[in-house]
């Protein structure tokens, strides 16, 4: 059977209405955007939909960053304890 291809706009709508299965495929066909990999960052952060894992959390954010996503960046900041102002995962 073939995978549904999603837009990205569509991935983060996934998302955002808490579709966390359906949006951990759909970020991954997008893994090379910034946006995504935040996205991607944020179940693993969260566990939504995967099991709870900040390395693999931490990996995406990384992708993030890199790629200039303040977003990605600031949890990854996080992630390591860098900040005062985030939740603890």
């Amino acid at each position: 059977m073939e995978e549904r291809y999603y837009t990205l706009d569509e991935a983060i709508a996934c998302y955002e209405n808490e579709k966390y299965d359906e949006a951990l495929i759909a970020l991954k066909q997008h893994k090379k955007n910034p946006e995504a990999q935040y996205y991607l960052g944020m179940l693993y952060y969260e566990g939504f939909g995967v099991e709870k894992d900040i390395e693999t959390a931490k990996y995406w954010f990384k992708k993030a960053a890199r790629q200039g996503s303040l977003d990605g960046e600031y949890m990854l900041l996080c992630c390591e304890g860098n900040t005062t102002s985030c939740c603890k995962a």
